[in-house]
């Protein structure tokens, strides 16, 4: 899972030249499939992995679009869609806050055109759906996947909840999530294969911009699994 990629590390910013190396790990390693292939046989192949990006950030159509061109790499991009041609305000209370362009509907519409892109829902509002009712969730859920398919003349099968923890599921369950005409659902619990998850509780690894390739080699490999031991905490505290 990421964000924004640039030339340089920055707030929620992985670096191109990272970006590019953990990708090669990657493909080197494990079997990068796209979306549809990846929520079809992820229960069967411990060994299968897809990349996506949350918020759809310009980065996109600057930095990574030609890299996973180069590469032949498929990725899916989760929309907020509200704010498209917009920027993140959901964010300007953290600390090391950074303004961040989302892509415009032209531009999104243009990214959607590569057979590599997969592009999926991330809400309208970009807000937790622990704060919303039954039916402001469904609202979020039906507009989103409504406008989009409207917009890019063709189906938006998969969903990713804003913050995306426990917390911020709410009445966006599995039931209705399939009733909407979602075939699967991602959200930002840390772990590494989605073997025995419900398919609209699908699990995410975080990439974070500190993130050197040997962190993240380590991340894939390590046998004890410390991120996922400390997401688990936080699950039962919260």
């Amino acid at each position: 899972m990421y964000h924004n990629v640039d030339e340089q590390t920055g707030f929620n910013t992985v670096s191109a030249d990272n970006f590019e190396r953990q990708i090669r790990f990657v493909k080197q390693h494990w079997q990068l499939t796209d979306m549809d292939t990846y929520v079809r046989e992820c229960r069967t192949n411990p060994r299968m992995a897809t990349v996506t990006f949350d918020d759809a950030y310009s980065c996109l159509a600057d930095s990574v679009l030609p890299i996973i061109r180069q590469l032949e790499i498929p990725i899916t991009v989760f929309v907020p869609v509200s704010y498209i041609g917009k920027h993140n305000e959901w964010d300007e209370n953290h600390f090391d806050y950074k303004r961040l362009n989302i892509l415009s509907w032209n531009e999104i519409e243009s990214l959607s055109q590569n057979s590599n892109v997969t592009i999926g829902s991330h809400g309208m509002s970009h807000t937790s759906f622990g704060k919303m009712s039954n039916n402001q969730s469904e609202d979020e859920l039906r507009k989103s996947k409504e406008m989009l398919e409207k917009h890019l003349q063709k189906s938006v099968d998969y969903f990713a909840f804003p913050f995306g923890q426990n917390k911020d599921f709410g009445c966006a369950t599995p039931e209705l999530l399939q009733e909407i005409g979602f075939k699967a659902a991602f959200t930002t619990l840390w772990k590494r294969n989605n073997m025995h998850q419900n398919p609209y509780r699908l699990c995410r690894v975080e990439i974070k911009p500190t993130d050197s390739i040997e962190d993240f080699q380590c991340y894939l490999n390590r046998k004890i699994d410390f991120r996922f031991i400390k997401q688990e905490i936080k699950n039962l505290i919260r």
